[in-house]
């Protein structure tokens, strides 16, 4: 066998260690044999003290006990086991209990690691400030969520259209096709707008993100998602469409004056469209909105009332 194998009788001698146990332990069967079990693999003997697990099996005739402990080497290492105690018997009574030892230190390292792997994995996840999430493609069940998703946990079982719409079934919207049916479809990643309520059962806008995760046969069987608040966004941008609209009705109501405009010489009279002449005030009103008011520049009272021109003009007389 793999696993260190010891035999001992009823006062906890060792009988048989077998070659794996040397392996072990680095006690060779010789050094074993004869010894207490505490001499060689056990704890220390005050932890054991009326819970030893081979006394405990013998005594209660369990036909077999299992544990973890640490079993210390010869060189005094110590090495995260687990054992497993077997009575044996002649008639009736108890004489003895096969003890097997499996290293699992390893495991109980790589467990450790993955433990701490979590641990972190969870602490990024929690940091990040929007919703994370991970779903069961077969049954829209949330698997994993950050803070951001559920401050105070979720619910056993609960469902993303659940948790995000206070529905009882996936969205079947057109205009909000669900994320995890399209990653279904195309296994590809998605972004979707949507609805959502938040955790406090507000209504708001989301920008939604779904990465399919594949099996070894390419089937999605989960998808992470996470969910960007975009309610001012979309607020703004109505803001902006509104004004958009706004300034275009109103450019719609501006005539505005371009092109080549023929005007007269002399009487600067302005030739419209249809080939009539039309005075310049006339002109310019029917192709804006400007509006005219008439005075007499000082050039002019000199030319058409001399009589005024002699005493003198000011701004004020021109108006």
């Amino acid at each position: 066998m793999n696993e260190a194998v010891y035999v001992m009788d009823g006062d906890m001698n060792i009988l048989y260690a077998n070659p794996a146990a040397e392996e072990l332990t680095g006690y060779t069967g010789g050094e074993s044999v004869g010894k207490k079990c505490e001499d060689i693999f056990c704890e220390a003997s005050f932890r054991c003290e009326g819970s030893c697990p081979p006394k405990i099996t013998m005594r209660e005739k369990k036909s077999i006990f299992h544990r973890e402990a640490e079993t210390k080497t010869k060189a005094g290492d110590l090495r995260q086991t687990q054992i497993s105690f077997s009575p044996f018997y002649r008639g009736a009574e108890c004489i003895g209990s096969v003890v097997v030892i499996k290293d699992i230190t390893d495991v109980k390292e790589a467990e450790e690691r993955i433990k701490h792997q979590n641990e972190f994995l969870k602490l990024i996840i929690d940091s990040l400030p929007h919703p994370f999430y991970v779903i069961d493609a077969n049954n829209y069940s949330i698997k994993i969520a950050n803070k951001a998703c559920a401050p105070t946990g979720l619910a056993d079982n609960m469902t993303c259209y659940m948790l995000t719409h206070q529905k009882i079934g996936p969205c079947k919207e057109k205009e909000h096709p669900c994320p995890l049916e399209e990653v279904r479809k195309t296994k590809k990643p998605i972004v979707v707008e949507h609805r959502h309520y938040d955790y406090d059962a507000v209504s708001r806008s989301y920008e939604v993100h779904g990465f399919p995760i594949l099996d070894d046969n390419g089937d999605v069987v989960q998808m992470i998602e996470y969910t960007v608040d975009i309610s001012d966004r979309k607020k703004a941008e109505e803001q902006r469409e509104k004004l958009i609209s706004e300034l275009q009705k109103a450019l719609d109501q501006v005539k505005l004056l371009s092109g080549l405009i023929p005007i007269c010489s002399y009487c600067k009279n302005i030739r419209d469209d249809k080939g009539y002449w039309k005075q310049i005030e006339s002109y310019i009103s029917a192709h804006s909105e400007a509006l005219f008011s008439h005075g007499i520049c000082p050039v002019c009272i000199k030319k058409y009332y001399p009589e005024v021109g002699k005493r003198g003009i000011d701004k004020s007389d021109a108006s």
